[in-house]
């Protein structure tokens, strides 16, 4: 790997470094925007400003009833971010929108052949969803007032109920996960950390934080000097 390849995958991955800000659930009641769009369960995400990240992104589904669930990969919608200031705010999609979500092991794990589809116990939890590494959202443009609402990161989740007969039902269960962002100012401190990130039940996140990161960092760099020195002298 070239030095430049290091610098940028070093730097992409800077882009997205949570900064390890939890997001608050609220009542779908609170805001006239979760209604509109449908949403389940509703959280107040942070406050974004321009130039601003928002990676390492994960799902998880929790089945709080007391039948199995099925979900098939055929009839799921990608998470989606919602501009709620189209005028004064663009976001985009770091490097690309294309194949920005992917599906985990632990969720592909789940496949029963004879069900076609992908079962989930009673009372289990599962991270089904995730934002590839180096994938991100990036607030191009924010002309909006503080606190305006300005994104709605959208989880949608079709399933359908196993009954104990085994039958599974025909109507589709859909559940709608909504954050909402406000616009901001960005302060000395998370310009630094630059992602502010989800830790609730829908979001993992790694447990690097960033002084161990500017580490890594650095010793990455080293290791490319010392590779490219060895490759010389070979």
């Amino acid at each position: 790997m070239s030095i430049k390849k290091v610098f940028a995958v070093i730097i992409l991955s800077m882009m997205v470094l949570p900064a390890f800000a939890d997001y608050q659930e609220v009542e779908c009641t609170t805001q006239a925007v979760f209604s509109e769009n449908s949403c389940n369960q509703c959280f107040t995400g942070s406050e974004k400003w321009e130039g601003d990240h928002l990676g390492f992104l994960s799902d998880d589904i929790l089945n709080k009833t007391d039948v199995q669930k099925i979900l098939y990969k055929e009839e799921q919608q990608m998470p989606q971010m919602i501009n709620l200031n189209p005028s004064q705010v663009t976001w985009s999609q770091e490097p690309s929108g294309e194949a920005f979500w992917e599906y985990t092991d632990e969720f592909n794990s789940l496949y029963v052949e004879d069900q076609e589809g992908y079962v989930i116990n009673a009372g289990d939890r599962v991270t089904w969803l995730k934002s590839k590494l180096g994938y991100a959202y990036k607030l191009e443009k924010n002309q909006a007032a503080n606190w305006e609402n300005i994104g709605l990161l959208v989880y949608p989740i079709s399933s359908h109920n196993i009954l104990s007969n085994w039958e599974i039902t025909h109507d589709t269960e859909e559940h709608r996960e909504c954050v909402i962002f406000t616009s901001g100012e960005a302060s000395e401190e998370s310009s630094e950390n630059i992602a502010p990130m989800k830790k609730t039940e829908v979001t993992r996140l790694p447990q690097t934080g960033p002084a161990e990161f500017m580490l890594l960092a650095l010793l990455a760099i080293m290791l490319a000097f010392g590779f490219q020195r060895l490759r010389k002298q070979s």
